[in-house]
């Protein structure tokens, strides 16, 4: 799931990347973290699917930049299928800000459910 994902979100930013702020460089930067994770079982035990919740960073140093790639990431998601991602489901999404070196940088935070096969 983590490589279909990444691979998804890609090509949307100059840095994205599994982690956190710092593990990637450049604007607009993207970040994504697992957040809790479920399996599902039957009477035999595990089915083989299981659902994530993962949240996605948004950052950049232009309001605008943000406002306009924040929609692109949730529409690139729940459109996906792909590889082990059965579906992906946008579940709640914030605002706030970074400080990072003096500046303070944008950011959205996006939650996402997906289910997947594991």
């Amino acid at each position: 799931m983590e490589a279909d994902i990444y691979a998804a979100l890609a090509p949307l930013a100059v840095g994205v990347v599994w982690g956190g702020f710092d593990d990637a460089e450049g604007f607009p930067r993207i970040t994504i973290q697992r957040v809790s994770n479920a399996t599902d079982y039957t009477l035999k035990g595990r089915s083989g699917n299981e659902t994530a919740r993962i949240q996605i960073n948004i950052y950049s140093q232009d309001a605008d930049e943000l406002f306009a790639l924040a929609p692109q990431v949730s529409q690139t998601l729940t459109d996906f299928r792909g590889g082990s991602v059965i579906r992906c489901k946008e579940i709640s999404r914030r605002d706030g800000t970074n400080e990072s070196g003096g500046d303070v940088v944008r950011l959205q935070m996006l939650d996402f459910q997906v289910r997947y096969r594991a």
